[in-house]
């Protein structure tokens, strides 16, 4: 039987990992320290399994939301799963190629594109990825869980949410792109599905967060805590503002809720 006291959700990347997307030795401590203290840390991020769990490597996290809550792990186990029917990928493709912005479609494993853009080379520098690989089938052959648009045009974003708002939800999450779900899907709905797996509903429940993807975590949890690097507008939402994720937030964090010593 689970006996957590609490369940902590992290946020990856402006979050738990520093500028070159790895987990800082401090944060790795906190997160052995916080199992020993019989709380339970896990994630919540935009990005795919395969990269959580290579980010997580030597750590006790084996539940997480994933593609913004489209693919959710409990123990390592699939709980929850939402594939984009291949209509709306391909509708979608063919609206964002007419206004010149580039598509990747997400699998749990791989990713792909039918071609490159340079805000998509921004971003993936900027989260130290390699870029897609060049395929104009791979959204035919394979089960896609998210996409992700990128665009520097954030003038548009309202564009993609007239033409779209009975398919999907979109986020923009830096500036150079946009994380694409399904409606009705989000980190919020995914937390909600990793904690029923996971029995804990009766656990008290925080996140720490640092972008506009991260509101609907902030609506699931007991306490939301945003970044110091996260905008005004994230702030606004969190129940605390914790430090910078370069200067310690995270435990900062944990030590104000006494989840840390």
């Amino acid at each position: 039987m689970n006996t957590y006291k609490a369940l902590v959700f992290f946020d990856l990347d402006g979050t738990l990992l520093d500028k070159n997307s790895m987990i800082p030795k401090e944060n790795h401590q906190a997160i052995l320290q916080l199992k020993k203290n019989n709380i339970l840390p896990l994630v919540a991020s935009g990005r795919s399994p395969k990269e959580i769990k290579q980010i997580t490597k030597g750590t006790p996290i084996d539940s997480y939301v994933s593609l913004n809550g489209q693919f959710n792990v409990v123990k390592n186990e699939v709980v929850s799963k939402h594939a984009i029917p291949l209509n709306a990928i391909q509708k979608l493709m063919a609206f964002s190629k007419d206004l010149g912005h580039s598509l990747a479609c997400y699998t749990e494993e791989e990713y792909a594109t039918c071609y490159q853009n340079e805000s998509m080379k921004k971003l993936y520098h900027l989260d130290h990825a390699p870029l897609p690989q060049i395929s104009a089938h791979f959204h035919k052959e394979h089960e896609i869980y998210m996409l992700y648009l990128f665009s520097e045009e954030e003038a548009k974003d309202s564009l993609y949410q007239q033409e779209f708002t009975d398919t999907f939800t979109f986020f923009r999450d830096s500036p150079y792109s946009l994380a694409v779900v399904l409606n009705g899907q989000s980190k919020k709905s995914g937390i909600q599905q990793v904690i029923k797996g996971l029995g804990l509903s009766h656990v008290s429940t925080y996140a720490f967060g640092d972008g506009n993807n991260d509101l609907g975590m902030f609506e699931a949890v007991h306490t939301a805590i945003a970044m110091a690097n996260a905008s005004d507008y994230v702030k606004r939402h969190a129940d605390f503002v914790t430090k910078s994720h370069m200067d310690d937030g995270i435990c900062f964090g944990l030590k104000h809720f006494g989840l840390l010593n």
